[in-house]
Formats: C-alpha cells, sequence, structure tokens
C-alpha cells in the first residue's frame, strides 16, 4: 500500500511539473524556408498575416494553421511590419532589402525602402509609396503604427529618422535623433498610444523612447531599469500596458506599464523561459489575446543551418515579474 501511494504522489508531482512546463499554444504553419517576420491579425475574417524575409510572400494563416499566400512579387524582396488598416480594408507591409533576400541584388541592397497597401477584396497593390527619397543614406524600413487621424508613422533601421505619411499618402520625415543611431539595427519597433505620442525602440541600446505627436523634436529616453537589446516589435494591449517583443537570444515578450505617461515605466510581466520562443520578432491581438510569431531567422545566420519547414504563432501567457 505504501508503495502504491509513493507511486501516486510521483506521478502527482510529474504531472504538475509538466504543466508548468509546458510551451503556451501554438498555432503550426507549414511554408518552408519563407522566414516570416512580421504578423498582424484581421478581425473581421479572423486570420493572421504573415511577411517573408526570403521571399517577400504575403500569406494568410487560420487558426487551425492553413497557410495561404495572397500577394507575391519579386520586386518586394523582403517584407517585414505588417499591420491592418480596418478604416480601408487595406493591408500594409514595410517592404525593404536589408540582409536575407533571395531576390537581393546590389542595386536594391540596404537601399530600398517602401510601404504597400494591399486591398484585401481585390488582392492587389493599390499604394507603393517611397520612403527611401526621404533620407539620404542606408534604408530598412521595418515597423509601422497608425493614429487615429489615419496618419502612419515608420522606423527605419539603418537611418535613423521615423518617418510620417499622411492620410493622402504624403510621406515625409517626422523626426530625427541621434537615439535612433546604431551601428547596426536601430529603430526596430513603435506603437502609438491615444494620449499623443508615439513609443519607438532601440533594438541594439534595448532603450525605449517617446516622441511628442505635437513637437516631434521632443524625444526623451523613458527612465526604466530594465534594457531590452533585441527589442522589436511593439503594441499597447486593451489594458494600456505595453508589450515589447525582444529575440537576440532573450527570447522573451514583456509587458511594461506607466503610471506618468511614459515618463518612467517598469517591468509588469514576461513570459517564462518554458515557451522556448524562437527568435520572435513581433506581435499582434486577437480580442484580449496577444499572439506572437516565431520567426526563426537567427537561422539564416547559420550557413549549415537546413530551413526550417514550419513556422509558429504563439499564444502569450505573462507571469508577474520578480
Amino acid at each position: 500500500m505504501r508503495n502504491i501511494k509513493c507511486l501516486l504522489l510521483i506521478l502527482i508531482a510529474l504531472t504538475s511539473y509538466s504543466k508548468s512546463q509546458a510551451q503556451s499554444p501554438k498555432i503550426k504553419f507549414g511554408m518552408p524556408g519563407i522566414y516570416p517576420e512580421g504578423v498582424t491579425f484581421n478581425s473581421k475574417n479572423k486570420l493572421f498575416y504573415v511577411g517573408s524575409v526570403t521571399t517577400g510572400t504575403i500569406g494568410t494563416v487560420d487558426m487551425n494553421g492553413i497557410y495561404k499566400p495572397i500577394y507575391q512579387d519579386s520586386l518586394l524582396k523582403s517584407t517585414y511590419g505588417l499591420k491592418m488598416d480596418p478604416n480601408q480594408n487595406l493591408l500594409w507591409a514595410c517592404v525593404s532589402d536589408a540582409n536575407y533576400s533571395k531576390y537581393s541584388e546590389p542595386s536594391t541592397r540596404k537601399k530600398i525602402g517602401r510601404l504597400i497597401a494591399i486591398d484585401l477584396k481585390s488582392g492587389k497593390k493599390v499604394k507603393d509609396i517611397d520612403l527611401a527619397s526621404q533620407y539620404e543614406g542606408k534604408h530598412f524600413i521595418n515597423d509601422i503604427a497608425f493614429d487615429l487621424q489615419g496618419n502612419i508613422y515608420a522606423t527605419d533601421s539603418f537611418s535613423p529618422v521615423v518617418y510620417k505619411i499622411d492620410k493622402d499618402g504624403k510621406p515625409s520625415v517626422f523626426t530625427k535623433s541621434e537615439n535612433f543611431e546604431s551601428i547596426d539595427i536601430g529603430l526596430n519597433g513603435i506603437a502609438f498610444n491615444k494620449d499623443g505620442y508615439l513609443i519607438v525602440n532601440n533594438n541594439s541600446q534595448g532603450a525605449l523612447y517617446k516622441i511628442d505627436l505635437k513637437s516631434p523634436d521632443n524625444v526623451t529616453r523613458i527612465k526604466i531599469k530594465n534594457l531590452f537589446p533585441g527589442a522589436d516589435g511593439m503594441l499597447f494591449d486593451n489594458t494600456g500596458n505595453l508589450v515589447l517583443v525582444q529575440n537576440k537570444g532573450v527570447d522573451k515578450v514583456h509587458q511594461l506599464s506607466s503610471t506618468d505617461g511614459w515618463q518612467t515605466a517598469e517591468l509588469k510581466a514576461s513570459t517564462s523561459a518554458e515557451d522556448r520562443y524562437q527568435q520572435p520578432s513581433t506581435a499582434t491581438m486577437s480580442g484580449e489575446q496577444v499572439y506572437v510569431l516565431n520567426s526563426k531567422m537567427n537561422e539564416l545566420s547559420d550557413p549549415i543551418k537546413r530551413p526550417s519547414k514550419d513556422f509558429t504563432i504563439q499564444l502569450v501567457e505573462f507571469k508577474p515579474a520578480k
């Protein structure tokens, strides 16, 4: 009897341990070698949209993991940040030739920087905005955010600027700052706050900056105890917390909060190591839930690594920061 009780206790302990070590749920989709970096969710048709840094192809992923390409053009080189414009039923995509495209060529590598819009009803490209012409230098258009008036703001990871595209489609340099500079990847993620400012991160520094929309030259570093080298996609969730994706070996997702309009911030929660994210890049929301794309892009720097055949969109489950 004693042996049976001991066995039961061991089984209960192992079950509890297994549950505590389990990864958060994933949506697995197969498309060998596409290496998606951007993801966004369309609440109208319940589909995720993902891009590709190797081919530029844009496709959909449903909740069952079925992938379907919807737009392909080798001139895109690579697609990065994606965002839905629900008012116009458009899907916006950042287009650049930063490093990994199989269509890369000397005339485009680190030189092109575009923002395109795909009409989801027709599947056709209806807008194509050249941002590289707005600022001299290397270019890598990485992520975008919308304000309440329909203006779009885009980060450039190879130049220290944030671009603005007004609701009529006219591009300009919105702000420039030495805070955005880097010898590698500079600006990356960007998020709009309804109180009238943008939050951007510098991927190499791991720092966060606040940009006042009314005074865009007013760029201030957010005071926080933590640094987030490898900071990538960001968004504000439905409770006003900032969700930040971090890769470069850390491979976690964080939830930050502020009580003073993002002059300062604190780490509120993070995902656990047991979730085993694989070079997470960008995040999106489905209702109250946050999902993050596992890009696996670190594999592209390994010459002996065989291309992955599948990728995942993973549900984020935060645990309070200690």
